[in-house]
């Protein structure tokens, strides 16, 4: 038996002016409900902002704190590049979060069936 195909979202957009992140959760939220897929999202460079941020400074920030919590439910991997891992202390946490080195990244990617940037 064919062993489950997994999907790794790498959102390295900023959410502060770009619609994509957002949209990169909504749909990895999407995949990761329909249970036939292992589905990873690591935020790198200006994207952690939508996991160390007040969700209303961010564009279609109310989407962080809808699928994000879904994601993680589906028992999906929600991750942020090390070296970008910064923020404001004081936001809220939608939900908690690993921290991956460049090469755990790599690694992630190659075993990933599918890899969408955004």
């Amino acid at each position: 038996m064919a062993s489950r195909p997994s999907v790794l979202f790498v959102v390295d957009s900023d959410p502060k002016s770009s619609h994509r992140p957002a949209e990169a959760t909504r749909i990895a939220a999407g995949i990761a409900a329909w249970g036939r897929a292992d589905v990873s999202v690591c935020f790198c460079g200006p994207a952690v902002a939508a996991l160390t941020e007040w969700p209303e400074d961010l564009i279609d920030g109310d989407n962080f704190e809808r699928f994000l919590p879904a994601i993680a439910k589906s028992g999906g991997l929600i991750a942020a590049l090390a070296a970008a891992e910064s923020g404001n202390a004081n936001a809220p946490r939608v939900v908690d979060h690993s921290t991956l080195k460049a090469d755990e990244l790599a690694a992630l990617s190659v075993r990933a069936t599918q890899l969408l940037r955004f």
